[in-house]
């Protein structure tokens, strides 16, 4: 019976996410025929160097001169087969081969981050709980307010400004690159990777992972530490010390599975709107991820790569919630009861 109601949970997620993510397509669908004027306009880039004789050709891309449900069946089928034309201004390449190739340097910065977020900030957040009141909790939990509220750009820049020049002369300080994705001066502008290349990537990576994880850790650390002193405060915590348990083995085995469904849901929402921070740490650092393609392509009108990013968003969030959910299902029977 358990077993049977899970995989209905599971089911009506999985439709959720489906409408979710065909709500996400048609409002950005909608996005061009709302702005004022001829949608046909809307598309063509407002650039007078723009070739007038490819007017038609986008016309005919994306079928401007059909009927409206006509427009949207065709979206939607070039969504699907991730037919999603080509750049206004990047030598009318493929959106979805510029996406990618973005995509992969976002998603290794992402990842870097996340993963030292998700470990320190548990870490200390529960060290947090377990000293309550110390001076430890005290410490931690005062820093952690401080780099919470910090904007993720300034920090950005002052990390930059500390970690590029010598701070009041100081020779022995560590110098760190400040911007880009790897030495292309030494590699060459073509990708190839060797075991040198891959260092510089990871130098390269320092400034801008370390960027993304204060903050993050700042919070992941503040509610696991909420959720652990509210976990402690239960009637079995005390009956597991009164069977005579040392306070790691409470914290280790009673503690923290219990307090662990609020950190799964935030660092569900974290995978998710990191990117988010993303776009202010790689434009800081000249980064070229989603972020810092997402301004060009602002700067240059490029319709069809904002509406492919805007996309992929709100995928992003829709499936990592369903992740977290998915999660939450597994180590919480109280959910599957629910």
């Amino acid at each position: 019976m358990a077993r049977k109601s899970f995989r209905m949970i599971i089911a009506k997620r999985l439709v959720n996410v489906a409408v979710t993510i065909v709500g996400i397509m048609v409002l950005n669908f909608m996005l061009i025929h709302l702005m004022p004027g001829d949608p046909i306009s809307n598309v063509i880039p407002k650039n007078p160097k723009f070739d007038k004789s490819l007017k038609w050709a986008l016309i005919e891309q994306f079928h401007l001169n059909d009927s409206l449900p006509e427009q949207l069946a065709w979206y939607m089928y070039n969504a699907i087969t991730l037919e999603w034309g080509t750049s206004y201004q990047q030598n009318r390449r493929e959106v979805f081969d510029i996406i990618i190739g973005d995509l992969r340097w976002t998603l290794l910065l992402v990842g870097i981050s996340t993963v030292f977020t998700i470990i320190i900030g548990m870490v200390v957040g529960a060290y947090s709980a377990y000293r309550r009141g110390g001076v430890f909790d005290v410490t931690a939990t005062s820093v952690g307010l401080f780099f919470y509220g910090m904007p993720v750009f300034w920090m950005a820049m002052i990390l930059q400004l500390l970690f590029t020049s010598e701070p009041l002369g100081m020779s022995w300080w560590p110098q760190l690159p400040g911007g880009g994705y790897y030495d292309t001066e030494k590699f060459g502008a073509e990708l190839t990777w060797s075991l040198p290349m891959a260092l510089s990537v990871i130098e390269y990576l320092i400034l801008p992972s370390m960027v993304l994880s204060i903050g993050y850790i700042a919070g992941i650390s503040l509610v696991m530490r909420s959720s652990l002193i509210d976990t402690m405060t239960d009637d079995y915590i005390l009956t597991a010390r009164a069977k005579g348990l040392t306070d790691y083995q409470v914290l280790r085995h009673h503690a923290l599975p219990n307090g662990m469904p609020p950190m799964i849901a935030l660092i569900a929402m974290d995978m998710a709107f990191v990117i988010g921070g993303a776009y202010q740490v790689e434009v800081v650092f000249n980064y070229p991820g989603i972020g810092y393609r997402t301004i060009k392509a602002i700067d240059d009108l490029d319709f069809p790569i904002l509406q492919f990013i805007v996309v992929i968003g709100g995928v992003a969030v829709v499936v990592a919630n369903f992740l977290g959910d998915l999660l939450l299902l597994y180590i919480d029977p109280r959910i599957k009861i629910a």
